[in-house]
């Protein structure tokens, strides 16, 4: 059976971490849904609550009633980037061997925002760039599927040198398991 174009990913790339996001799932966007829910709610109360029926009060309800509303979505989103950071951060250490690489929650939000490469280095020699793809899908839900994903990429001295670097660590890595 053919891959769909959503789950193809070249061969250059290695997937780390996948997720898909639905387009109604943005803490601006469920604050704006409670405030107008806050609205409707607040007219009803105005029957029943004297107070209620001054402009200010109003507002004050509605903002109040959202905000309330909005924290889970907030703290629910920043928890789960935490935990896709954190196993970024995790194959980072194991694939470079340097633990000085790690991501912080906001560069990791801005590469998925702008779509930017890191270069890494691994062993001290570059060789691979980690950067996160939006992929297209062709799903009636909507959703919009991320991936972050390390490529690699060629030294500048070309790919001979490159490959004489990992025949090495393979050569060395051979060695090291006879020696136990």
């Amino acid at each position: 059976m053919e891959k769909s174009p959503s789950n193809r990913v070249r061969t250059s790339t290695v997937a780390l971490v996948r997720w898909s996001r639905k387009p109604g799932e943005s803490p601006a966007v469920k604050f704006v849904m409670f405030s107008i829910f806050g609205v409707v709610l607040c007219l009803v109360l105005m029957m029943f609550i004297p107070s209620l029926r001054s402009a200010g009060a109003v507002v004050l309800f509605t903002v109040c009633f959202a905000a309330l509303l909005t924290v889970p979505t907030v703290s629910g989103r920043r928890k789960f980037m935490q935990g896709l950071t954190k196993r970024v951060n995790g194959t980072l250490a194991e694939v470079t061997h340097s633990p000085d690489g790690q991501l912080s929650v906001k560069e990791f939000q801005r590469m998925v925002k702008t779509g930017e490469r890191r270069l890494l280095l691994v062993s001290g020699v570059p060789g691979l760039g980690l950067h996160v793809e939006r992929m297209a899908t062709q799903e009636k839900d909507g959703n919009t599927t991320w991936v972050a994903v390390f490529s690699v990429l060629p030294p500048e001295s070309g790919t001979d040198s490159f490959d004489r670097l990992v025949a090495a660590a393979l050569q060395e890595g051979r060695g090291a398991g006879n020696a136990s």
